[in-house]
């Protein structure tokens, strides 16, 4: 995927993704004060890597990640039918 095929749907969602990562990285912060941005920013992209590793362990967790992939797809195909019979 090149840049310019990136949408401005793409880009807040990584706008978002950022965020919560960041709001994640405080937390490690509060949990042990004692670490810096960088030690807790290393922290959290650890625990981002492994986390796939936990997801494929654990048939609850895939489920449950199907489970929302599954609702933002209904919900996508939701508003582009609303999206087209407006249009219409």
């Amino acid at each position: 995927m090149t840049k310019q095929e990136i949408s401005s749907k793409v880009v807040r969602a990584r706008i978002l993704a950022i965020y919560e990562l960041d709001k994640f990285i405080e937390l490690i912060g509060i949990a042990d004060p004692e670490l810096n941005l960088e030690q807790a920013t290393v922290i959290a992209a650890l625990i981002v890597r492994h986390l796939w590793k936990n997801i494929q362990g654990d048939p609850e967790l895939q489920n449950l990640l199907k489970k929302v992939a599954t609702d933002i797809k209904s919900s996508r195909k939701k508003n582009q039918k609303a999206t087209n019979e407006f249009s219409h």
